[in-house]
């Protein structure tokens, strides 16, 4: 059973107190627990870059509910000014990401749209074209709730994949409300976050206990949520989901944030060049240890480019951006690392690489960022070289999201009824 509620505040605060004390960085936490892993999404192509896909606002996640919620909004752009229609395509997923169900069970519209919103840039040094496309719309809507993935290709050929995204699509039938436990749990009694769920079921889903599943999400990690089946009925009829405390989520370290949208030295930028045919910039080295500070904003996860001002679609320049990472002692780690962010869709791949530098005792990357404003992390997937890059300190302010699925049986899939968000502090 869970402990006692508390506030928003109190957490934060028992959190600050107990991480002072202990002096314990991130990776001494209490281990997380084994969670869910996506399928595999289609590689994206190099000919595509910042790739947005959001509910409304760019900070938004992309969930979209249905019938009177406002439409998903997906913007990328292609280099070099190759400007021509592209097709969306349309999958329905369970909770684990599995493809599955006849596009005429879950689309109530044509299996396919193509895109004619496109702009080419306007005076700007790297030439490209920007697409905006809104769903669902009159050709485009959606017979059921889930997970969904929208795959965007070549005109009318469905196998010519430049990028794939995940999206879901709610329901909101029933009304859910998301708060939180502060627990100390693991063998140092170090503090995690409880997430618990409430929600009174609709008549129509009849013995839900039995077939409902409740997954959180800690910050942006939608996909690899950690689940529960098991509901409490001490409070009948509203149904109870917690994770137990060992299950929990430890405070992540904070992320890092640069806006490269004010292109001049400061604020994160240490020196930049627009001598040349392509700008650059060099950000301030991250330091291993240097903590983070409560007030940079929390962006979701996601990438902000045309703010308030659309035009920036198509009018902001793309730059070579220089990531420098420090560890402690200006040592090598004994991994390779790499730095993932809202510009990539946080994936450790090849181009996320970091390269160590001997002479400056750091790491260091290069990539062609579209101006704007992004959140970005050193990761590793070795996990004592993440316990390393884990000493910064813990972030109290996070989101949590609760997501609630029903394994409908005539379906013979997972509709997701309602989703509900809280922040922890």
């Amino acid at each position: 059973m869970p402990g006692r509620l508390f506030t928003n505040e109190r957490i934060c605060i028992g959190l600050l107190v107990c991480l002072a004390a202990c002096g314990v960085p991130l990776g001494q936490f209490v281990p997380a627990p084994k969670e869910s892993r996506p399928r595999d999404f289609h590689v994206e192509s190099s000919e595509v870059r910042s790739i947005q896909l959001y509910g409304g606002v760019e900070e938004a996640l992309p969930i979209y509910q249905m019938h009177n919620g406002p439409p998903l909004i997906l913007e990328f752009d292609l280099m070099n000014w190759d400007a021509r229609p592209l097709s969306a395509y349309f999958y329905h997923a369970d909770r684990t990401w599995r493809r599955d169900l006849l596009p005429s069970e879950y689309l109530d519209s044509y299996l396919r749209e193509d895109l004619f919103d496109y702009e080419v840039s306007r005076g700007t040094l790297n030439q490209y074209v920007h697409y905006r496309y809104q769903f669902p719309n009159e050709s485009i809507d959606f017979r059921i709730s889930g997970n969904f993935i929208v795959r965007i290709t070549e005109q009318g050929r469905e196998d010519e994949v430049l990028f794939e995204r995940p999206f879901w699509v709610t329901e909101n039938i029933t009304r859910a409300r998301l708060s939180l436990d502060l627990h100390f749990a693991g063998r140092s009694n170090l503090p995690v976050i409880q997430p618990l769920l409430r929600f009174i079921p609709s008549r129509e889903l009849g013995p839900a206990e039995f077939n409902v599943t409740v997954c959180f999400v800690q910050d942006r990690h939608l996909l690899t949520p950690r689940c529960t089946e098991r509901p409490s009925l001490t409070e009948q009829p509203t149904l109870l989901y917690y994770l137990d405390p060992e299950e929990s989520f430890a405070p992540q370290t904070g992320r890092y944030l640069i806006d490269l949208r004010d292109f001049r030295p400061g604020r994160g930028i240490e020196r930049i060049d627009i001598s040349t045919t392509q700008y650059s910039a060099v950000l301030e080295p991250d330091y291993a240890r240097f903590p983070d500070l409560e007030s940079v904003p929390r962006l979701r996860g996601q990438a902000v480019i045309s703010g308030a001002d659309p035009t920036l679609d198509t009018r902001a320049e793309y730059v070579e951006v220089t990531f420098e990472y420090v560890p402690p002692n200006e040592m090598p780690l004994p991994d390779d690392i790499y730095v993932t962010g809202a510009f990539n869709g946080w994936r450790m791949d090849s181009g996320s690489a970091m390269q160590w530098v001997p002479a400056t005792g750091r790491y260091s990357s290069t990539k062609l960022l579209k101006q704007g404003v992004y959140e970005y992390e050193y990761t590793s997937p070795e996990i004592q070289t993440r316990e390393i890059l884990a000493l910064r300190f813990a972030r109290t302010d996070q989101w949590y999201t609760g997501l609630v699925y029903y394994s409908d049986r005539v379906l013979n899939t997972d509709r997701l009824l309602a989703w509900t968000q809280v922040l922890s502090k």
